[in-house]
């Protein structure tokens, strides 16, 4: 006679220690035992994590204090205190800090998404032309074009009606929480996260990355990460994440290869839609990426103290689709290693990035965190990457990008030789 199987909750338990406790959020655990006819076997369920939790809201809350209030006290104590700072090295950051504005990155993104505005400009003027547009004060001649396609600029839309001196102090402190907050989704523990934030942000790349989108790339990467099993979150993460970096909508291979229809129907929406916006506002951006952009990248590449694959390939004589088959190989050994395809498809977007400068590494924080966990071996690569970012002036004046070139490599080196962990292991920070 036939009997409905019955299901017995062997064992359920919630893990609150500090690592498990980023942004809040408890580790669920569940062991199912079902008997069927005599039969048992044991099934591991992995719940989904929570979004809000109260220790969440509050760590999110304190991080909105401290971007509200930094601007403001370093607006008040500048003044008085310029010369000391100065002395130490620390004057441009804080300058920024307290609304002096100036060249950043940033500040160049959103000026092309003024040009994309304005129907005199184009978002694919040269930063000489756009710069006055944000507000940006050059003392050289920079006849640079953004790099970025069409869909990554409409997200500096909600920029491009604010001054920038003010938005760009808060903009700062905003970029070291985030990095900070990759961290934390990485359930790094909070006492090590935020000093290891600080002591990044002190760096010379650590400093230029404040002022750029990288920090927000690598909590997008954590988002997608950490919120793998949530349509909405993952997708949103991979959809903005892949529309400002380009390659990196190569993400997308993520829910595709797990088959989660609904993350990869967002993700893919999200570019999608921002496309239609930049077509919206300036018919012609297509065809003005096509022939600005991609000479601007052509001459980029040629630069002596770019080193990227591709950029080192291209100065050699060869081509840049040479740089990734190297990084599809070292990708196909990773995966049949079955290494977690996460993880293998964030490095190959890395690896085969054209462009990457000094402060590109704070987009790489979440791989390094994994790279860290992994093994021992994997403690020693990462330790390697962190001595290439604090290298000194010399070294980074005339390598612009070296520590981009190490840490792509010790990544690699960490994915055909150390245990990443896999996607349901989801190893707590130690």
């Amino acid at each position: 006679m036939y009997r409905k199987p019955e299901c017995l909750v062997g064992r359920a338990r919630a893990r609150h220690s500090s690592g498990s406790r980023a942004l809040g959020v408890p580790k669920l655990e569940a062991v199912a035992t079902c008997r069927h006819d005599g039969l048992v076997s044991t099934a591991e369920q992995v719940a989904r994590t929570r979004v809000w939790t109260r220790q969440g809201i509050i760590e999110l809350l304190a991080n909105v204090l401290v971007i509200a209030a930094v601007p403001l006290i370093a607006r008040s104590l500048w003044p008085m205190f310029r010369e000391g700072i100065t002395n130490f090295g620390f004057a441009e950051i804080v300058e920024k800090l307290a609304g002096a504005g100036g060249w950043t990155d940033v500040g160049w993104e959103v000026a092309s998404t003024i040009g994309l505005i304005k129907p005199d400009f184009s978002a694919y003027d040269s930063l000489e032309v756009l710069h006055p547009l944000v507000g940006m004060q050059l003392d050289f001649v920079d006849l640079s074009v953004n790099s970025h396609p069409p869909f990554a600029i409409p997200l500096g839309l909600p920029l491009a009606y604010l001054d920038y001196g003010w938005w760009l102090s808060f903009y700062v402190v905003a970029s070291f929480c985030l990095i900070a907050l990759s961290m934390r989704l990485m359930r790094v523990p909070a006492y090590i996260a935020y000093p290891l934030a600080l002591g990044i942000c002190l760096t010379i790349p650590g400093r230029w990355g404040l002022v750029s989108t990288y920090p927000m790339s690598a909590v997008l990467i954590a988002l997608a990460w950490k919120y793998r099993r949530h349509p909405v979150i993952a997708g949103a993460a991979y959809g903005v994440y892949g529309s400002s970096r380009g390659v990196g909508l190569l993400m997308l291979l993520y829910p595709l290869w797990r088959r989660q229809w609904k993350t990869l129907i967002i993700g893919a929406a999200i570019p999608v839609a921002l496309l239609a916006i930049a077509v919206a506002l300036e018919p012609t951006v297509i065809n003005a990426f096509l022939e600005s952009s991609r000479a601007s990248i052509a001459a980029s590449l040629q630069r002596s103290d770019l080193m990227t694959v591709g950029a080192l390939l291209r100065r050699n004589g060869s081509q840049e689709y040479v740089g990734w088959l190297i990084a599809g190989v070292v990708a196909a050994v990773a995966l049949w290693r079955k290494q977690e395809p996460f993880w293998v498809i964030n490095w190959f977007i890395l690896a085969v990035s054209p462009i990457a400068w000094l402060h590109t590494f704070v987009m790489a924080i979440p791989l390094l965190v994994v790279v860290w966990r992994s093994s021992k071996l994997g403690v020693v690569l990462v330790l390697i990457a962190a001595a290439s970012v604090v290298s000194p002036p010399p070294l980074i004046s005339t390598y612009f990008s070296i520590n981009w070139v190490v840490v792509v490599a010790v990544a690699g080196i960490a994915l055909l030789t150390c245990p990443i962990p896999r996607e349901l292991q989801d190893h707590k920070f130690e």
